[in-house]
């Protein structure tokens, strides 16, 4: 299951499966949203039917796309908030080398941020614009909302600005 950001999706389709440190070309069998549909659009919570590929061959944060259209991507820019207590975060400043669980679409990936040069710390309550990297690819793009977590809670909530590789 899940939901369509742009585009539109139906059966006969060939769409690539994009993420997770690989990409599989297939063919859309189906496309259902409670009942059998012939094609889906923007915003929708969808199931796509794709022939010849079991559960094993896909996985969460992955996304279905034309072919050749998207590349997962490891390194970007983004504007962060980091949470207070009061804000349903940790209360935990950030530095460069923080290395949390980044939150993106339904996946959950370790990585590494950068603050700009001559900041030393991002406190609760402070914005930020900042570089991260994944420790795997993932399909990013500008606008794509994501959270850090550490341990149970969340730390920052930002949005990629830039993609950079």
């Amino acid at each position: 299951m899940g939901r369509i950001e742009r585009g539109s999706i139906k059966a006969g389709d060939d769409v690539e499966i994009v993420g997770a440190g690989k990409s599989l070309s297939v063919k859309c069998a189906g496309v259902e949203v409670d009942r059998t549909a012939e094609e889906k659009e923007d915003g929708k919570a969808v199931a796509v039917l794709l022939r010849d590929v079991g559960a094993k061959d896909v996985g969460a944060g992955q996304v279905l796309a034309k072919p050749g259209s998207f590349t997962a991507r490891t390194t970007f820019k983004a504007d962060v908030y980091v949470l207070s207590a009061d804000e349903g975060g940790r209360d935990v400043s950030i530095t460069t080398g923080y290395r949390p669980k980044f939150v993106i679409r339904e996946d959950i990936i370790d990585g590494s941020i950068k603050l700009p040069d001559g900041m030393e710390r991002a406190t609760p309550g402070e914005s930020t614009d900042l570089t991260a990297t994944l420790d795997r690819g993932i399909v990013l793009v500008k606008g794509l909302r994501f959270s850090f977590q550490h341990g149970p809670g969340i730390v920052a909530n930002g949005a990629v600005t830039e993609v950079i590789s």
